[in-house]
């Protein structure tokens, strides 16, 4: 008997903890958010996108055409409003290259309350105009980031309050163990996405997602994020290039976060609508902040 008991003890401890597996997913989540938007909550980019139509051969995609490089300077901040988990984020973008769209400019700010939607603004200087992305209501896609295949939401930090999640499992990617764990939309959250569901490949070292898939709320597999390159910044492993598939439209865009600097003081005012109209003042400020581009080091992968 006492054989019988110390084998089934033996056989109990041997079983792993499923019923624990959707409170981990969401503890999992809420690291990624910590290090990849709290670590840091500040920051200066020099970005490049590259966005072709694409074929596949031999297993790669290679450009049908002659990719559209853009590239652009972006400076934002995220922080928490008091005795909330998620985070308020403002971040504007302006187009350097090429000369036909430079000062192109995007505003974003992002809300940690729940129910509100981000607001988008885009100043197109051959119109000297001020355009307003908005969300749409039954669940469309927004508007293309700088006529690339990152959308206005793709872009947005994601908020761990606006999903569910479920851990579907372990596996590896370019060499990296990382946990799979599915996104779902809450109903909240539905209402001002195009996407139904998200797979997330999350390094189980790093807590940074090294791939996702994206499916439309019609379950078809739309679009997929692969890191390509990581960066070490101090301690914190953070995606320096990664590559959005539209496998829909098959076309690509592949975005590189050439220089960064964390930690930057940013003014309030430069995160306003101003900056969208007033060149000088946007030119100042930027020309400040350029300074700070390639002070941190740190080794890729």
């Amino acid at each position: 008997m006492k054989t019988t008991c110390r084998a089934l003890l033996a056989a109990l401890l041997l079983v792993p903890p499923t019923t624990s597996f959707a409170q981990d997913a969401y503890d999992i989540m809420v690291k990624v958010d910590e290090v990849t938007h709290r670590t840091f909550p500040s920051a200066v980019r020099f970005i490049t996108f590259s966005t072709c139509r694409y074929n596949v051969q031999g297993g790669k995609l290679t450009c049908a055409e002659k990719p559209r490089i853009v590239k652009f300077e972006s400076f934002a901040v995220h922080k928490p409003p008091p005795g909330r988990m998620d985070l308020d984020y403002k971040a504007l973008d302006v187009i350097m290259e090429p000369i036909s769209d430079k000062n192109t400019v995007m505003l974003s700010w992002g809300y940690a309350e729940d129910d509100k939607a981000s607001d988008f603004w885009v100043y197109l200087p051959v119109l000297s105009k001020v355009k307003r992305i908005v969300s749409v209501p039954d669940g469309g896609e927004t508007g293309a980031v700088f006529g690339s295949e990152m959308s206005a939401e793709d872009a947005e930090p994601q908020k761990v309050i606006d999903y569910t999640y479920k851990m579907l499992g372990e596996d590896t990617y370019r060499g990296r163990r990382v946990w799979k764990i599915e996104m779902i939309p809450t109903a909240s959250r539905r209402k001002r996405s195009y996407y139904g569901r998200i797979v997330s490949y999350v390094d189980k070292e790093r807590f940074i997602v090294l791939k996702q898939d994206l499916y439309d709320r019609s379950g078809r597999h739309y679009k997929q994020l692969s890191v390509l390159e990581v960066k070490q910044y101090g301690h914190i492993w953070l995606p320096k290039k990664a590559m959005m598939n539209n496998l829909i439209k098959r076309r690509v865009t592949t975005w590189d976060r050439a220089r960064v600097s964390y930690n930057v003081e940013i003014d309030k005012e430069f995160l306003s609508q101003r900056s969208l109209t007033d060149f000088a003042y946007r030119e100042r400020r930027m020309q400040y902040y350029r300074q700070f581009l390639d002070q941190e080091k740190g080794g890729t992968q």
